[in-house]
This record gives C-alpha cells, structure tokens and sequence, in this order.
C-alpha cells in the first residue's frame, strides 16, 4: 500500500524498458556492423565506464541523421507505455525518464508517439560531417560508472524533499543498478532482475506497463 503521507513519483530507464528494444545499442551495433560488441561487455564487466565505452562506440559509426531517423522507423515504446503515461499524467504523478543513451532517438521516439511533453534527462548526441559527437552533461555526484547516471538524476529532483516522495523506478539493464539505492519501489526485468535477485534486493519483474499499470492499481498507488 502506497505512504499515504508521501506523494509518488516515477522514474523509467527509456532503452529496453520504456521503449520496447534497446534502441540505442542497435544502433550503434547496426552501423558498426558488430564491432561494437566486445566494447559492450567490457562495459558488462566492468572494465571501462558508459562514458568511454560510448564515445568508442561513437567513433565506429558514420551515420547522417537521416540514416538514424530511417533506421528508427522499425521501433515502438514498449506495450502499454502510452497509456500508462497518460493515465498517471492524469493523476498528477510526476513521471521522469533517466537514460545513458543519447537524446538523437529519445527525442524522436516520443515526438513520434505524441510524447514530446515528457521531461527526460540523458546524454547528447550531435552529427557533423558523419562524425557522431557526445556531450556528458551531467555532474552525476562521483559516479564513475555512468555517463548519465540515473541515481543522480533522482537525487537531483528529490534528494533535498526526499522524506515526502515515495520513489519508483523502472528499469531493465545494468545501467539501472545505480538508480536501485534511491527507490522505494523497484519494477525490473532482464539484467536488472537478475542483478536485484543476485543482491537479495526486492523488486518487481514485469513483462511490460500493463504490468505495472495493474500493479499499481492494485496497491493504490494508482486509482480510476
């Protein structure tokens, strides 16, 4: 049952959780035609940071816009994405997607689904000349791991109320991991369940929003 004394507040990673693939590593493996891969699970291993393994991946590809934005049309948000966004919009719950990827297909996945309103917070993107530049914009609090990282995010937006906020996140992935110390209420699959379930922390697996519309309907968390 939700904190009757605190207001909710949802945070989803955008790659694999709020969208229904992980855009951002297919695209980098499309246009690297693979090359990418053994940078990844370094990453995985943690032998490098997003940071290093982005900018290398970002120096194996030479895509303009335009192959990108093609390239984009194969993809969805995830099911039930839209309509949970609008039904906890219409209750007033703040709802923030926290990503490592870049805003080149964030911003047009959301634009495409009439979603441009949501607030996200990621890294940024920039083509010249087929030369894909990132830009690292956030002061992620010490964070070694992360380009973007999603546990500073939240703390940024909570950290000085965070007694009146009860905390969800969403996520899928590895990249998750440091936002897991700030929620209250987990919703993970994929890399992230299993890392949850390694470290004996609670969390709840979920197929797609549907899932967790229902669940949170079923706390209260959510009403209507």
């Amino acid at each position: 049952m939700p904190d009757n004394n605190k207001k909710t507040i949802i945070f989803s990673d955008f790659d694999g959780s709020f969208s229904e693939k992980d855009i951002g590593h297919r695209i980098f493996r499309y246009f690297s035609n693979g090359e990418i891969l053994p940078l990844v699970e370094q990453w995985k291993r943690g032998e490098i940071s997003s940071r290093e393994c982005l900018r290398r991946e970002a120096a194996m590809i030479h895509p303009t816009y335009d192959e990108i934005y093609e390239f984009l049309l194969d993809f969805r948000l995830a099911d039930g994405a839209v309509e949970f966004y609008r039904t906890i919009k219409s209750l007033g719950i703040p709802f923030y997607i926290v990503s490592d990827g870049t805003d080149i297909y964030i911003d047009y996945i959301l634009r495409k689904y009439d979603l441009g309103e949501i607030k996200y917070f990621c890294n940024i993107g920039k083509i010249e000349n087929r030369t894909l530049s990132l830009d690292f914009i956030y002061d992620n609090d010490g964070c070694q791991r992360c380009g973007c990282c999603k546990g500073a995010r939240i703390n940024d937006l909570v950290g000085s109320s965070r007694s009146e906020w009860e905390v969800i996140f969403i996520g899928d992935g590895l990249s998750d991991i440091c936002a897991v110390p700030h929620a209250d209420i987990i919703y993970a699959r994929g890399d992230l369940l299993e890392y949850c379930r390694e470290h004996a922390i609670n969390a709840k697996e979920y197929n797609d929003f549907n899932d967790i519309l229902t669940d949170l309907k079923k706390s209260g968390h959510v009403t209507g």
